[in-house]
């Protein structure tokens, strides 16, 4: 189903009467990285699949095989509506809003380079990897649609990324859908790259196998011409191999049964829940000098052993991953899967960029942070022990005395009347 945005005549009339004629249609940037090794028949089967399934940024393609509401057309709208008689506006809705509240940043392809971008630190998301650092979801499935609205309502704390609260929930819906339509175009489009790659379509994989060649007889253009042949006959299958895959992991995500729900509730951050949960963090549980090798945590690694965001590991020279030849990045300190740096977390600050309730907390601590070296414990800790190390995390800004959000108001009162009583002694 292919949406059409009509441009306005009288526009076109008026740049056509002032010697400009029509401008150029809008197209979404390529993935060079991923397009640059492949020969130039093989990027136009990736191009030409894009263009196919998902249209261009004036002339949208709504891609029945993703379940995202799109706008079924409802011939009974009003005057004032009438753009909801045809099928797909809401798609076209979430681009016009997108287009005006996100596009300087992230970019009209969602690749995160948009025209400020170079200017903000950290940079805004690339969404065509399909990764999305604050999710309630486990391991590898892709976010729920709810956690892109929870982002968008809330920001991200301690980066440029602001609150849409106020566009209210049917537009922040509109912004959700159009963001997840960027980023499965986007991530369709490396992974279609990528095959047609692993299938020798690509300058190197010639090159090599005209250089193998002990009859020294082939031609590097018979050689081109059989790994198009040999990619041609396999794009269909991989274009529908690789939708079906992208639309199965986006239905997960939304799948009660992949959202991490403790079992277990949180207990009261007591100064022994708070006392539990820094040796925890520092990996000295239960005895620093007799520490459970199990519960071998490493948190100070990255954060320093006083939650500073200071430790060893921001001075190291780290490997990048997947890089051939075997190189490290040129700066020391950790860097995210789109090759920024980053920064630990300085806890002392009380700024979590993935949400300060302790149910926030405890998913960035069971499952880690995607696209980024912060690791997850739920496998290595139960729950009332990242409900510990919860507790003690909230407890740093406060110099370890108390912990935000006590379970019960009594609690606090009753922790700030022993500060109290102490600091009077």
């Amino acid at each position: 189903m292919k949406l059409h945005q009509v441009s306005s005549l009288v526009v076109i009339a008026m740049l056509a009467l002032a010697g400009c004629g029509q401008p150029p249609d809008a197209t979404f940037s390529s993935n060079r990285e991923k397009l640059a090794p492949l020969l130039p028949d093989a990027r136009k089967m990736v191009e030409k699949a894009l263009e196919e399934n998902f249209g261009t940024p004036n002339n949208l393609v709504a891609w029945e095989k993703f379940k995202i509401d799109y706008g079924a057309a409802d011939p009974t709208a009003d005057d004032d509506h009438k753009h909801h008689r045809n099928p797909g506006w809401r798609l076209v809705d979430g681009r016009n809003l997108y287009m005006q509240h996100c596009v300087h940043c992230h970019g009209t392809a969602g690749d995160g380079n948009g025209p400020t971008a170079k200017h903000l630190n950290p940079r805004p998301r690339d969404y065509r990897q399909g990764v999305f650092k604050f999710k309630s979801t486990l391991g590898g499935f892709k976010p729920a649609r709810g956690d892109l609205i929870h982002i968008l309502e809330q920001g991200i704390p301690g980066t440029y990324m602001p609150s849409f609260v106020l566009l209210g929930p049917e537009k922040l819906g509109l912004l959700v859908d159009y963001v997840r339509w960027l980023s499965i175009r986007g991530n369709f489009e490396i992974r279609l790259a990528e095959e047609l790659a692993g299938l020798g379509a690509t300058e190197s994989d010639v090159t090599q196998e005209v250089q193998n060649d002990e009859s020294k007889k082939l031609q590097r253009s018979d050689a081109i011409k059989a790994a198009i042949s040999a990619a041609s006959g396999e794009v269909a299958q991989l274009i529908e191999r690789e939708a079906n895959d992208l639309a199965e992991n986006w239905e997960a995500g939304d799948l009660p049964e992949n959202a991490i729900v403790p079992k277990v509730k949180r207990h009261a951050p007591t100064r022994e829940s708070i006392e539990k949960g820094r040796l925890l963090f520092l990996s000295q549980y239960p005895d620093p000098k007799d520490p459970d090798p199990k519960k071998k945590t490493e948190c100070a690694e990255c954060h320093g052993r006083a939650g500073r965001g200071d430790g060893p590991n921001t001075e190291k020279f780290w490997e990048i991953p997947k890089s051939n030849p075997k190189r490290s990045y040129e700066t020391a300190g950790l860097h995210d899967i789109w090759g920024h740096e980053q920064k630990p977390r300085d806890l002392t600050r009380g700024v979590y960029r993935g949400g300060r309730r302790p149910i926030d907390i405890f998913r960035r601590i069971h499952q880690g942070i995607p696209g980024t070296q912060m690791a997850g414990f739920g496998a290595a800790l139960t729950e009332e022990e990242i409900w510990d190390v919860v507790n003690f995390v909230l407890s740093v800004p406060f110099e370890g005395k108390h912990s935000a959000y006590p379970t019960e108001v009594e609690e606090q009162k009753q922790a700030e009347k022993k500060d109290v009583a102490a600091a009077q002694e």
